[in-house]
């Protein structure tokens, strides 16, 4: 793995390149992490490597190291960052954007930014947040402890938290304004919609509801996987074998 800096809009957007990112054809997987929070996705990112994929982990809005931040702790200013940097890094080759938790939020800002104009790009939201019940206090707080019932504090960085602070805290206000059931009827491209069994964040019938509304995606897949919210970092090989066939939608969106 090694670090790339990449000029957007006059900052630097730091990326994480998994595996040695030296193809420039087979499809590119770029991870948008929950909370702005990347450790935790190296897992899969190295198990796409092993695929045969190429990952990068973008570091949105900047939480992984010391760096100025490349862009507010928005979903929406995450999202839309992510969509420069693929014009910036990958015009012409497949893409799945892979987005987990609130990333998943973010993640969709980024394929609707992109729309009609990219046509071989796939979107995979893991764990998406939040269901409309969640989105005030006392249903977030009755979903929480059940949403990570078999993760455990090591799966997290706490230099990347220390560094996120105020900012993982706006990142969550706004993720709890969102509606993206409402936003995802306008989204071209295919869509993979997933989470952990065991994930009280995005239950079945929540991913079946944003699968319902994506009616103007090119193509909709649901998948329930092993794990709760954090299976990225405790199931990547399952993760993995999904995104693949994410891979295969943006190879064939041609």
């Amino acid at each position: 793995m090694h670090e790339r800096l990449t000029a957007v809009n006059g900052r630097y957007v730091r990326s994480l390149v998994v595996g040695d990112g030296a193809s420039g054809t087979r499809p590119l997987v770029v991870v948008l992490p929950g909370l702005g929070l990347p450790f935790y996705t190296l897992r899969t990112g190295r198990a796409l490597v092993a695929r045969g994929l190429d990952c990068t982990v973008l570091d949105l809005p900047g939480f992984g190291s010391d760096r100025p931040r490349s862009t507010r702790p928005n979903i929406h200013a995450i999202g839309l960052t992510a969509a420069r940097w693929l014009a910036c890094e990958a015009a012409d080759r497949p893409v799945v954007v892979l987005g987990h938790s609130t990333g998943a939020q973010a993640a969709l800002t980024t394929a609707l930014a992109l729309g009609e104009r990219r046509r071989r790009l796939s979107l995979v939201m893991a764990g998406p947040t939040f269901t409309p019940r969640q989105r005030r206090l006392p249903g977030l707080a009755l979903a929480t402890p059940l949403a990570y019932r078999n993760d455990a504090p090591h799966e997290l960085d706490p230099a990347e938290i220390y560094r996120g602070r105020t900012g993982i805290i706006a990142i969550l206000r706004g993720s709890l304004r969102d509606a993206p059931e409402e936003r995802i009827t306008q989204l071209p491209a295919p869509v993979t919609v997933t989470a952990g069994v065991h994930d009280a964040y995005a239950p079945a019938e929540w991913l079946d509801r944003l699968a319902t509304s994506a009616g103007s995606a090119a193509s909709v897949r649901t998948s329930l996987l092993g794990g709760s919210h954090n299976n990225l970092f405790t199931h990547p090989d399952e993760v993995a074998d999904l995104v693949v066939l994410a891979a295969h939608d943006a190879e064939a969106a041609d």
